[in-house]
């Protein structure tokens, strides 16, 4: 176990260099950023297993929520500290861009270096699986965090970009009891195309339309649901 720490301006960049050294040298060595005056340790104390595996991000979101309630910290402390959540993505970087075949994938750096910009912010892999399973729990997180660590879905792309909608907890259970499929325990088949009637970026617009008429978000899914259009009939079966 080590303690939790967040990274300083000089930790940051630091990442940032051996992130983007990476791209040209597979083998760089991860420089230790774990000491002054890279990284400070996070107050309150915080024990976090830095050899830790996740099956998926949804396991992730689970570990980090269980980790900061056993330490009485609340989510409003920490949850825009985004040198936090870059030094967590630091530790765990091997997951988050493992070695498959002899080579490493290295994604936009936004997938590491978390962003104090909500624009960014939702991109992060440790930031926002956090973000999403301390707002609605397993049950309705499970469109968004069922992928592996180092994997973004369109649902995080599409809904969890727009934050009036992530934080909503009516319209994130109606999206999943539109596309997630319980019996495969996967999102239903369709739900992200682009083109197939009722789709998830159709839900979008519509919901957006229905916002000049009603007040959405202080209803429930049940009434949400009803208000959309036929086309999505399909999918509420």
């Amino acid at each position: 176990m080590i303690r939790l720490r967040e990274f300083s301006e000089q930790g940051i960049e630091k990442f940032r260099e051996y992130i983007q050294g990476l791209k040209s040298n597979l083998h760089q060595v991860r420089p230790d950023l774990n000491i002054d005056p890279y990284s400070s340790e996070f107050q309150p104390p915080v024990n976090i297993d830095e050899i830790k595996t996740f099956s998926s991000r949804m396991e992730m979101g689970k570990y980090l929520k269980e980790c900061f309630e056993g330490a009485n910290v609340k989510r409003d402390k920490f949850i825009r500290n985004h040198s936090m959540w870059s030094w967590l993505a630091y530790i765990w970087f091997d997951q988050l861009c493992p070695v498959v075949d002899g080579s490493r994938k290295v994604r936009e750096t936004a997938r590491y270096i978390c962003s104090s910009d909500y624009t960014d912010y939702y991109r992060h892999y440790v930031a926002a699986s956090y973000n999403i399973y301390s707002l609605h729990g397993e049950q309705n997180s499970r469109l968004f965090l069922y992928n592996e660590v180092n994997r973004h879905n369109d649902f995080i792309e599409q809904i969890a970009s727009r934050q009036y909608m992530i934080s909503s907890h009516p319209v994130i259970e109606a999206v999943h009891q539109l596309y997630w499929d319980k019996n495969s325990n996967c999102p239903k088949r369709g739900a992200q195309s682009r083109n197939r009637p009722g789709n998830l970026r159709r839900f979008i617009k519509v919901t957006g339309q229905l916002e000049l008429t009603y007040d959405i978000y202080t209803m429930n899914a049940s009434e949400i649901l009803q208000l959309l259009p036929q086309e999505f009939d399909e999918w509420k079966r």
